[in-house]
């Protein structure tokens, strides 16, 4: 098998060339394209080129404030420098500059990104890289540059709690900053970071920025100091991130950074890191550890220890001449180890998907280019006796096309309200199943903190369990959804005819789901294309239609699931007047035992509003999809017939011959090309599923 860089070279020789076949089309004069459509398809591309040549991996890293984690990326990317400062007493004081801003203290005001580029691909990315900023007050929400290679005073002005806001522009010093990205060439991996702010400072505005990160991660790093040990403040945070691995399986890295901040000895002449280290793997295993015999794919070995810091020492001994203290406090850092396992959760898998992504969208724009062109040829190569026929045949399958669109919607929309109450049935029984699974363990404890997280972590692994098994909801509902499926491809076969049926102009074509939900699409997308994308997103789907079980587990992920945060259980009447009831007659861990019992049922009737909102949402997509379908196959026969009507007004082979003998060759090429990204991306899928 090819290695990941060959694969990328090979991706980038076929975007290159897509670049160049779109680049030709401005040269036809046959083809009703304005600049602004070419021009936009060619960024599309570079953009792809530009992505290819750049990230293979996406990293969210979570963890407490000023749990290092900016450090962290700085260091993973080699963009962090040591240096000693005087420190004005006639010492001198260690200073480290990074990619992003950091300090002792907490930092991140904001969500940051660092992006990689090729070098040369992104104008301004050398350096420091090129900084860009989305205002939270921006209504388009589009990413205003800052600047190229700027001081780490200005940086931080714009992404840091203790910045300056003077040394940002005089025009944004008032405005808030949502996120920042940077934007650099020069880096170690092909991986983009993203850089969220601690636990303990949730805000309202990152919410949606945070979630999208979730989203489109392809694993985690989830990271502590060396200094401190994990604490009760850190479960929900935690809690959250295990329950989006149980729903999409994605990979956890746990790390341990700053141990260089804990090197002393303590009494057993150990590190005092390792014990912090000991201490922090033991508190995971026994809250989110798997039972006995079960491979444990969320806490795995552990957290890895590593220490930016002392390699970023090890350069600076090396401009020093110091080979041997180089060599040492290299060695210590153990930032080689972290970046071989993302090197290998790259090789695995994850940056086969991305390039199969990458080859996927292109293939979809080039299609939507190329259909007009095979239709254009096609009706050129028409006899003039066999005008008449078609000019007919056209305005038949043009009307039929029209009224299928209504019927299909009515039968399909009728299918979906019958399906989604199929597999929502077994919610009936989830309250109790939850109790007969939970009620035990809630009265075995004292309900603090640590307790009340063992019975969320049970209550996640129950809820999961029940709705995966062969009758649970989300299985059911994936066989709906594909039954579903069936039905509209049947349908769209009978009422349009089936591709490759008897030869015919402006040949129907099989209905691609994710062609037709694909970002780069032209048709305008409903509202609830968000919510769905983004949960396609977060499972790593083809598209959000084929996510099946995975999908609608993690878009209940992303609203209430069975957590109790964020669901308003006590906001009832029932459960006020209850617990003001209790308080007379039984102790305080008796009330709150008793209150978290009557959790369950509400959570119940929460999680089954959500699956049917959901699902129908999804079910709702299907039949847009279905629409667009038939709206692209009308709009085909509208340009087919135009063209067709022209012909039969005004007889011209020579016309008809010069245009086929221009035009052929361009659809050829555009065939071959599309195929040959078609094959790239089932060989990286095959990869990924081999």
């Amino acid at each position: 098998m090819a290695t990941i860089d060959v694969l990328r070279e090979d991706l980038e020789r076929l975007l290159s060339t897509a670049e160049t076949w779109s680049e030709s089309l401005a040269d036809q004069p046959d083809l009703a394209l304005t600049d602004e459509h070419l021009g936009a398809d060619v960024r599309t591309i570079r953009g792809l080129r530009e992505r290819a040549l750049s990230t293979l991996l996406n990293v969210g890293l979570l963890g407490r404030q000023s749990s290092g984690k900016s450090f962290l990326i700085s260091g993973l990317q080699g963009g962090l420098e040591y240096l000693e400062v005087s420190d004005g007493e006639g010492g001198y004081a260690d200073k480290y500059l990074g990619i992003l801003p950091s300090s002792p203290t907490p930092t991140t005001a904001c969500p940051s990104t660092v992006v990689p580029v090729a070098a040369g691909a992104t104008e301004g990315a050398e350096g420091r890289g090129l900084l860009r900023v989305r205002f939270a007050d921006s209504a388009n929400e589009e990413w205003v540059e800052i600047g190229s290679d700027l001081p780490p005073s200005v940086i931080a002005a714009y992404g840091a709690s203790d910045g300056d806001v003077t040394n940002r522009k005089r025009e944004h010093i008032n405005r808030r900053v949502a996120e920042i990205q940077l934007v650099i060439s020069r880096t170690v991996l092909p991986v983009k970071f993203f850089d969220l702010p601690g636990a303990e400072a949730p805000d309202a505005t990152h919410e949606a920025i945070m979630r999208r990160a979730w989203s489109q991660a392809d694993c985690f790093l989830y990271v502590s100091q060396g200094t401190a040990t994990l604490t009760t403040n850190e479960l929900t945070l935690i809690k959250d991130l295990y329950n989006h691995h149980l729903q999409t399986g994605k990979r956890v890295l746990w790390v341990l950074t700053g141990i260089d901040r804990a090197h002393q000895l303590g009494n057993d002449n150990r590190p005092a890191w390792r014990a912090t280290l000991e201490t922090n793997n033991a508190y995971l295993r026994e809250r989110f550890g798997s039972a006995p015999g079960v491979p444990d794919t969320f806490v795995g070995p552990g957290f890895v220890p590593v220490s930016p810091a002392w390699e970023a020492r090890a350069s600076f001994d090396e401009d020093e001449g110091n080979g041997n203290a180089a060599a040492r406090n290299r060695d210590a850092s153990r930032m080689a180890v972290l970046r071989e396992l993302l090197t290998e959760l790259i090789d695995s898998g994850a940056g086969h998907r991305h390039l199969a992504k990458i080859a996927e969208e292109a293939r979809y724009l080039l299609r939507r280019r190329h259909r007009p062109i095979a239709d254009l040829v096609a009706t050129h190569q028409l006899s003039v006796n066999d005008l008449r026929t078609q000019q007919n045949d056209l305005r038949e399958r043009l009307k039929r096309a029209a009224e299928s669109a209504t019927r299909i919607r009515e039968q399909l929309g009728a299918d979906l309200e019958r399906e989604v109450r199929s597999a929502s049935t077994p919610f009936r029984t989830l309250a109790k199943d939850l109790h007969e699974g939970l009620d035990t363990l809630i009265d075995s404890g004292g309900m603090d903190a640590e307790h009340r997280n063992r019975i969320d972590v049970q209550q996640l692994r129950l809820f999961t369990d029940w709705m995966t098994t062969a009758h649970g909801p989300a299985t059911l509902w994936q066989q709906r959804l594909a039954e579903l499926e069936d039905r509209a491809r049947t349908s769209l076969r009978t009422e349009l005819g089936a591709e490759g049926e008897g030869a015919q102009l402006v040949e129907p074509e099989a209905l691609n789901l994710n062609e037709m939900l694909s970002s780069t699409s032209e048709r305008q997308p409903h509202d609830v294309y968000g919510l769905v994308q983004a949960a396609a997103a977060a499972v790593g789907a083809a598209g959000p239609i084929v996510g099946g079980v995975a999908w609608v587990m993690t878009s209940l992920s992303l609203t209430t699931v069975a957590l109790p945060v964020g669901i308003a259980v006590f906001g009832s009447a029932a459960a006020v007047a209850g617990a003001k009831a209790l308080k007379g007659r039984r102790t305080i861990i008796e009330r709150d035992r008793s209150e978290r019992k009557e959790k369950i049922k509400q959570q119940a009737a929460a999680v089954e509003a959500d699956f049917v909102t959901i699902a129908r949402h999804q079910g709702r997509l299907l039949i847009d999809a279905v629409d667009a379908h038939i709206e692209q196959y009308s709009s085909r026969l509208q340009d087919a017939l135009r063209e067709v009507t022209r012909r039969v007004d005004s007889p011209d082979i020579v016309h008809s011959r010069e245009v086929v003998e221009r035009l052929d060759p361009v659809e050829r090429s555009g065939s071959a090309l599309i195929n040959d990204l078609q094959d790239f991306e089932d060989r990286m899928r095959g990869t990924t599923h081999g």
